[in-house]
Parts: C-alpha cells; structure tokens; sequence
C-alpha cells in the first residue's frame, strides 16, 4: 500500500461517516470536516434504509445496534387526502424475504449517532466548526483551507457535504480554470420543484409500528413511518415556479405551511392538524427540496458523494441508500490503487475515481430518474397521474411491480471487497460479495 495516504472527507453526515468507517476497515488514514458545531443536531428527519445498506452496515459490524433501535418497516397505504385508502400493499417485508435483511426506520439523527459513537478515534478524526472554504491542489495533493484559518493536507479530498456542497463549488471553480472542458458542471445543478416539512411527533395510539402511509394528491404528497416511539412525517408541497435560490425558512412560515392543510388526513383516521399539535416545533423544519444531477463527479484530487452528486426528493426514499453504496464503491476503488501504486500519483488517482463514476452512474442514474417520476405521480403533475393513480393502480398487482423494479437494484449492489463476513441471504442471491471471504 502506498506509504502516504491521507484521505479528507467534507461533510459527517451518514454518507461521510460510512466513508469513514470503510476508510478504517482499509486502514487508510483519513480526518472528517463538520462544518456544523455538533455531529448529531437535528432528529426530526425519518430515513428507512433498505436491506442492501443494511447488508454493508452489517459489513462494518453495526447492524445489530441499528437493529435495536430501528423499526422493521412492513406494509404501505396510499389515501387521499380526505381519507380514502386507494390500496395496501406489502412493501418492505417482500425485500427482506427476498435478501434476508430488512427495511428499518429510524431518525436520521439515529442513523449518524450510531456511525459516529462506533467510529474508531473519533475524537481526533471528526473535527467539528470545520468549514470548508478554499481547496488548493498540487501533484502530491491538497490543502483544504478552513474558515477558522487552519489548513488540513491530504493526498485527495472527498465531498460528502450535501446538497449545498462546497467541495463542488470549488471543484467546479478549479475545472473552469483548468483546460479540461469535459470536467465542467452546471454552476446551479441543483433546482428545487418542491419544499417540504420534515416532522415527528410521539407515537399515537392505534398506529402500528412500522407502517408506511402516503397521502396523495394534487401539488402535495404526505409521507408517514412509524416507528417504535415516534411518527415521522413529511408534507411535500410543489412550488409555483423551481428555484436555484438557497434559503432558510423562518418559524412563522413554517407555521403557516402545516396550517394550510389541517384538514388533510396523513394516517386513516388522522388528520395533518392533530399530528401537528403534538408534534415539537424544535423537531421540524421547512426546507426546499432540491433536484439534480451531475455530469462529472471529479476533478483532479477532488471528488463528489451521495447529495452533491445526486440529489432527489424523499419520495422514492433512495437518497441516502445510494448514498451509501456511492461510498462502498469509492473505497473499493481507493484500496485497490493503494495496494498496487508506491504512491498517489494523479494518474491512479484518475484511474480509482474515474472507474467509481463508470461503476455507479447508471444506478444513480436510474433511481435518480425514478425519483423524479414518483415526485411527480403522487402530486399529480398530469391528469393521466391523477386518473391511473386513483383508478388503476388500485388494481394492480403492486407488490410484484415493486419488486420487478427495486430487486436489481439490491440484488446488484456492492459491498466492502477486503471486509469478509458472513452475509445473510434470503430468497434471491446476492451478485457481488466480498473478494476477500470469511475464513
């Protein structure tokens, strides 16, 4: 393995985190930047992640923990928004049948707490109030100039800082000053066509665990999990006109969202109004939902993960899913430059980055796509969304439909290759498996 390899991560969401913990299982030297002044700050998100991430948290040693504090998810329930169920569907429970692991919700704040207290040395490798604010490259690597003056050198940086990504900002800076015209982005990829409210409130009760309820209807979907001890719901509103613009939504008008539609029915039998009055306005919040992808996911030592690169809405709940094989796949790619280079040079640099981009981006793609359809079938964007939702699908046969599409995306999906485990298997086999086994 090359000598001198350091590897610096933008961003301790779940996707930077796994990073991490697949960087250690390689024993390749890295620091984590969170620009935030805390690593788990905001509980009010709900996240379901499907049994291919569970498989590489299991990978890493911490699917049991997450076991413990997720709720295996079952059954889906689309309504309307007076209250009409359209249909019921067995959703999760066909996948973990199908693979062995299963569906489990939790807060997305769960989901980073339990990356982070696992995480060797956390306390030297996370470094929180690191804002990223300049990046400069050179043939042996980077230096990434933080907002409180301090410089962190590497040999590559890895932006897994979101949506409003800086790594991708500077990266796409650095392109356009550069000769290579193929590595130029869209300076605005990221259009928002929708906002939405991200909440939880306690558990009622009468609603049972691990449910899945989505409200259909026209310009706005409702989605509701529930788990153990909360109810997470997000109301997803289509904007008026999409918008490139950053903004930060104040309490009033978060207010003023939720109580223009109390008479809509988020579970059946609830309406939005009475899941609201239990619900803690620090447990909520209004954001833009942006929408994107794009070209090039690299420059140089610099290159992109999960929402930087690909960003949808939480309607196909695929986001972080992604996000996390994106990462499985980077490592790979990593470990296996470093095991046949003396160093990192910007050729096996090019090389690692550029076979992660060919390996993923047709799945990203393609989920990417389906999230963008699914955004606009349950808001009703056409009048042939609204007659096949209400009329048709109703007498589909949608479990087999669900699993005509998402079993290749979890059968093909990548693991750790140097982490050997024994995977747990289920109905249909898994493609790919570690290349090193377990003994």
């Amino acid at each position: 393995m090359a000598k001198t390899a350091r590897v610096i991560i933008a961003g301790a969401g779940p996707v930077g985190l796994y990073t991490a913990h697949a960087l250690a299982k390689a024993n390749i030297d890295y620091v984590v930047l969170e620009q935030q002044s805390e690593i788990m700050r905001y509980r009010g998100a709900g996240i379901v992640i499907l049994p291919h991430a569970c498989r590489l948290m299991h990978q890493i040693g911490l699917l049991k923990r997450y076991e413990e504090v997720g709720t295996p998810m079952g059954s889906k329930v689309n309504i309307l928004q007076n209250g009409k169920e359209l249909c019921r569907f067995r959703l999760f429970d066909p996948m973990e049948e199908d693979f062995g692991y299963p569906c489990l919700g939790f807060s997305r704040g769960e989901l980073i707490q339990v990356l982070y207290e696992s995480l060797p040395e956390r306390e030297t490798r996370v470094k929180t109030n690191a804002r990223v604010v300049d990046i400069e490259t050179h043939a042996s690597g980077v230096r990434v100039h933080l907002a409180d003056g301090s410089i962190e050198e590497g040999d590559i940086i890895i932006g897994a800082d979101g949506v409003h990504s800086e790594t991708r900002t500077i990266m796409n800076k650095l392109a356009r000053e550069s000769p290579n015209t193929e590595d130029l982005n869209d300076e605005y990829p990221m259009v928002a066509h929708f906002q939405s409210v991200f909440a939880r409130c306690p558990i009622r009760e009468g609603i049972e665990p691990g449910i899945f309820v989505e409200t259909h209807g026209s310009g706005l979907v409702i989605q509701s999990s529930a788990s153990k001890k909360f109810l997470y719901y997000s109301l997803v509103r289509r904007l008026p006109t999409p918008t490139t613009a950053r903004r930060k939504f104040s309490d009033q008008e978060l207010e003023e969202e939720v109580k223009s539609f109390p008479e809509i029915y988020v579970l059946p039998g609830i309406k939005l109004k009475d899941i609201w009055a239990t619900t803690k306005r620090t447990e909520a919040a209004l954001v833009h939902l942006e929408e994107g992808m794009i070209d090039k996911w690299y420059h140089g030592r610099i290159v992109l993960l999960g929402d930087a690169v690909h960003k949808m809405t939480n309607i196909n709940g695929m986001g972080v899913n992604i996000g996390l094989q994106s990462a499985a796949v980077l490592v790979n790619q990593l470990y296996d430059v470093l095991n046949s280079e003396s160093c990192l040079s910007d050729k096996a640099i090019e090389k690692a980055f550029h076979s992660y981009q060919s390996l993923q981006e047709p799945r990203c793609r393609e989920i990417y796509k389906m999230g963008v359809d699914m955004s606009r079938f349950v808001t009703w964007s056409t009048w042939t969304a609204w007659f096949f939702d209400q009329f048709i699908v109703p007498w589909m046969n949608i479990e087999s439909q669900v699993k005509t599409q998402i079993t290749p995306i979890l059968r093909d999906s990548y693991v750790l290759d140097y982490v050997p485990f024994e995977s747990r298997v289920g109905q249909v086999p898994w493609n790919k498996t570690p290349k090193v086994q377990a003994q």
